[in-house]
């Protein structure tokens, strides 16, 4: 009896030592490492929302770069929108580095920046450059590549590699939802606020392919700013006051103010800026700039920003005005940009509005399919008009004037063997004005 005790109290020992043993073994086997939570890829073709882009600057900085016995050892940019850009870089070698200089490129322009930092020649050196948003000014939204070349008294040449940046308005928690045409960006009002922008804003783009077969080659940025004072210190330095909406054409880009409890005139300025954004993308001439009347522009802008509905008393109250009392400017006169008076300006934009409707009910949207087609190949703007519509500005401007009921203008006869040249403008130069 006692034997058989010994016994099962040695099989019970062992059992619980080989327990033991596995435990163990299971703690020092690599455990299998849990799935990661990966998010799906956002589409490109539905809308995408993010919110919090970016709260404060944060600086960019790049690996250490070795090469031709020079080694970078700090290469760092610091976004300071709306102040400066700051570009730092430390460099060292064995012989005394001579030269520093920073490329930029910014995406959608041809040329390159070359800037040259200040910097004391040694064999380890820092250099800085300060990008002074306040005289080379850039929106947020812009982005680009920069990179250094460095070359030392030895003939060691570095060219440290390719970085991409984005110019962003750190100020605000950015809230976006975008779609391949269109990217809107708000942080004032609620998701409902922004989509209805959006909404807006894609409604716009549709209409304005149907009528003229203008379509969006690149994304449209459009970043809508809550009030005034934010708005105006997202601009450039020397902004007319009575602006609430400045458009880029060269970099895609659009800044207006909307606040929350103004959707209406949100809804109708994102419309007037969008419709600039992609009639520059479309008809800019084989120079890169819009060879287009600029009354034709904002008409245009103006047409599309009310269509389908009604001219905004902002502009139809000043234009009855005008024909009434003949004080209407000339047609010719609004080729170029449009006066810095507020009152003037409104009037500029109700008469373009006027005639670019008069246009497409008179002659139909065929035709100024054909004008827009017309200008992006270049030539007078008298010959254009008369080529696509059989008359030149001052028959187009007479036609009108009928057609609204204005007191006929007297207009001097002109040399028809000296045609004037047309002038170039860039687009939208003249911003949206804000609502009475």
């Amino acid at each position: 009896m006692n034997r058989v005790l010994i016994v099962v109290a040695l099989i019970f020992v062992l059992l619980c030592v080989a327990c033991v043993g596995m435990g163990v073994l299971f703690m020092l086997l690599p455990s299998e490492p849990a799935a990661e939570n990966t998010p799906l890829p956002l589409p490109t073709s539905g809308p995408v929302n993010t919110v919090g882009i970016q709260a404060a600057p944060t600086p960019m900085v790049g690996p250490t770069v070795v090469g031709n016995g020079i080694t970078v050892t700090l290469n760092k940019l610091t976004n300071g929108f709306p102040r400066e850009l700051l570009f730092q870089v430390d460099a060292e070698s064995s012989a005394k580095i001579t030269q520093v200089a920073l490329i930029v490129a910014i995406d959608g322009q041809s040329s390159r920046s070359r800037q040259v930092p200040d910097f004391t020649s040694d064999s380890k050196i820092q250099a800085t450059y300060r990008w002074d948003l306040g005289r080379g000014y850039l929106p947020p939204g812009v982005s680009g590549q920069f990179w250094w070349t460095i070359q030392d008294s030895a003939g060691g040449q570095l060219e440290t590699p390719k970085q991409s940046f984005r110019v962003d308005d750190p100020a605000h928690q950015w809230k976006k939802i975008s779609n391949d045409q269109l990217a809107l960006y708000w942080y004032a009002g609620n998701d409902s606020f922004g989509q209805s922008l959006f909404d807006r804003g894609i409604q716009a783009m549709k209409f304005l392919q149907q009528d003229t077969g203008v379509t969006v080659d690149h994304q449209i940025q459009v970043f809508i700013y809550g009030n005034r004072s934010d708005f105006f210190n997202s601009l450039e330095p020397g902004a007319s006051e009575w602006i609430g909406g400045s458009a880029f054409p060269e970099y895609s880009i659009v800044l207006i103010e909307v606040a929350p409890t103004n959707l209406d005139w949100g809804l109708g300025a994102t419309t007037h800026e969008l419709t600039h954004q992609v009639i520059h993308q479309k008809i800019k001439s084989p120079l890169g700039d819009l060879s287009m009347p600029h009354w034709m522009d904002e008409g245009l802008a103006v047409y599309y920003e009310t269509y389908p509905g009604t001219l905004d008393t902002q502009f139809s109250v000043p234009l009855k005005r005008a024909i009434q009392h003949d004080t209407l400017q000339p047609l010719r006169a609004l080729s170029g940009s449009f006066p810095a008076d507020s009152a003037a300006a409104n009037l500029s934009y109700a008469e373009s509005y006027s005639v670019v409707d008069f246009v497409i009910r008179h002659y139909g949207r065929d035709k100024l399919a054909q004008l827009l087609q017309a200008f992006k190949a270049g030539g007078f703007y008298d010959d254009i008009f008369q080529r696509v519509i059989g008359v030149d500005t001052d028959g187009l401007e007479s036609a009108w004037r009928k057609d609204v009921g204005a007191q006929p203008r007297a207009i001097s006869t002109r040399a028809a063997t000296t045609p004037t040249a047309f002038p170039t403008f860039s687009l939208s130069t003249d911003a949206t004005p804000t609502p009475r």
